[in-house]
């Protein structure tokens, strides 16, 4: 698992609000640090690191929703459906890597040869279940990729926003 970024400046002192805004701050740049892997479906770890990133932001905002109020929860959400989207695009990736490990012990095992038995090659289920498994990853990354572009920036703005508050004010 990727490690989460420290958060300077905590202030056991400091007030609530103050010290929720730093750690909000910290968590968004590390979850928008994974911006140049998203158009790169080939990055498995680099995804699964941005879903833990996402789970961060996401368990700050909610940690802090009497700090963030309603400007908060509405970006709870969002993230969460980009956590979703990676956590399922995981999942694929997961069952992809189980198929293949299974088809190299199949290929690798002398018991998989044909002993003058009939034997239907497991190869060709494992086969077909890899290629659903492939088209079922693609179809649910293209949908993360075109949230994430429909997303990403607003969202940014509206966490940087939120991070940035002069302490005392409401937020918007």
């Amino acid at each position: 698992m990727s490690k989460a970024w420290p958060v300077p400046g905590i202030d056991p002192a400091g007030t609530l609000a103050e010290n929720a805004r730093k750690i909000l701050a910290v968590r968004t740049a590390e979850y928008f640090s994974y911006s140049p892997i998203v158009d790169i479906p080939e990055a498995v770890e680099q995804l699964h690191a941005l879903r833990i990133a996402a789970k961060r932001l996401r368990y700050t905002l909610e940690l802090f929703s009497d700090v963030f109020g309603q400007p908060g929860e509405a970006l709870i959400d969002q993230v969460k459906a980009v956590q979703e989207d990676l956590g399922e695009i995981h999942d694929h990736d997961v069952r992809l890597d189980l198929v293949a490990a299974e088809l190299n012990e199949l290929d690798h095992d002398s018991n998989a040869a044909s002993n003058g038995h009939d034997v239907a090659d497991p190869r060709i289920g494992l086969n077909a279940l890899a290629d659903q498994e492939r088209a079922a990853r693609q179809q649910r990354y293209d949908a993360f990729r075109a949230r994430w572009h429909e997303v990403a920036s607003p969202m940014r703005s509206a966490l940087v926003d939120l991070s940035s508050l002069v302490i005392g004010a409401a937020p918007a």
